[in-house]
């Protein structure tokens, strides 16, 4: 995933949960602006706790709030949603249409209903430059990569 995070990005990991995302971000210094968030005050605690071992805490904003609930496009160009449903995705993405009027970069990962999210995109005009099938740990996951319509299919990285 973090392939297609451009450098000097303002990045925001949806659902954080451990904040492994984050951590990367901050010790290899790809990301301008790292915000980790997260449903559970538990889940972001444990975040914390990863930063704080890697001594990145203070590169990572941390904030409890469902969903992008907290945030803005002027918080974040490029939004990281996984390890979610589809259908979470979708509900996510209802709640800030914002995603779609601005320069706003989405790699999104699916762990079911991948085809009804792709749908949700299409009939929401976000245009999905790329999709992905990777393998983890014998496991196959689906990326999607998308955006919305002004912003630049060219510039994500390859």
């Amino acid at each position: 995933m973090v392939d297609y995070i451009s450098s000097g990005a303002s990045v925001a990991d949806i659902g954080t949960d451990h904040g492994y995302l984050p951590v990367f971000l901050a010790q290899t210094g790809i990301a301008k602006r790292i915000i980790a968030t997260d449903i559970s005050v538990a889940s972001l605690e444990a975040a914390k706790n990863s930063a704080k071992k890697y001594n990145v805490t203070d590169a990572i904003e941390f904030i409890v709030a469902p969903g992008l609930s907290a945030i803005t496009n002027k918080d974040a160009d490029t939004i990281v949603i996984s390890g979610m449903g589809g259908e979470t995705i979708i509900d996510i993405l209802k709640a800030a249409p914002w995603t779609i009027d601005g320069n706003i970069k989405l790699i999104l990962q699916p762990q079911t209903k991948t085809a009804l999210l792709c749908r949700f995109l299409y009939d929401s005009a976000y245009k999905i430059d790329k999709t992905l099938s990777i393998k983890d740990r014998g496991k196959r996951y689906t990326i999607i990569l998308c955006n919305s319509e002004k912003y630049k299919s060219e510039d994500i990285n390859q």
